[in-house]
């Protein structure tokens, strides 16, 4: 398990709250989080002493998901990737609930 010096927790709700109102269906939504995204950022789970979760300027993100991106491919094994996947079940469950108006 890898401990983050801001705790994800954190930003989770607001997270969720973006992802249910925006337009994508949540398989969409997954493949955003699988294809465009995590490439985009999994190095940061490798970074030593700890990665850290305070967020990524905007610009610099949007330019390193269109080069690292993954569209159009089939999505990532999660169990492979089981620390993201965890936290797609998080978010997406909070998702399903929002929508759900829970």
């Amino acid at each position: 398990m890898f401990w983050m010096d801001t705790d994800p927790d954190l930003v989770l709700p607001d997270a969720a709250v973006t992802c249910a109102a925006s337009p994508y269906s949540l398989p969409e939504l997954r493949a955003i989080y699988w294809n465009e995204v995590f490439p985009a950022v999994r190095f940061n789970m490798w970074w030593l002493p700890a990665p850290e979760w305070r967020g990524f300027e905007l610009d610099w993100l949007a330019e390193r998901i269109l080069k690292r991106n993954r569209f159009g491919r089939r999505l990532p094994y999660g169990w492979l990737h089981r620390y993201s996947q965890a936290w797609w079940q998080r978010l997406e469950t909070a998702i399903v609930e929002i929508r759900e108006g829970r």
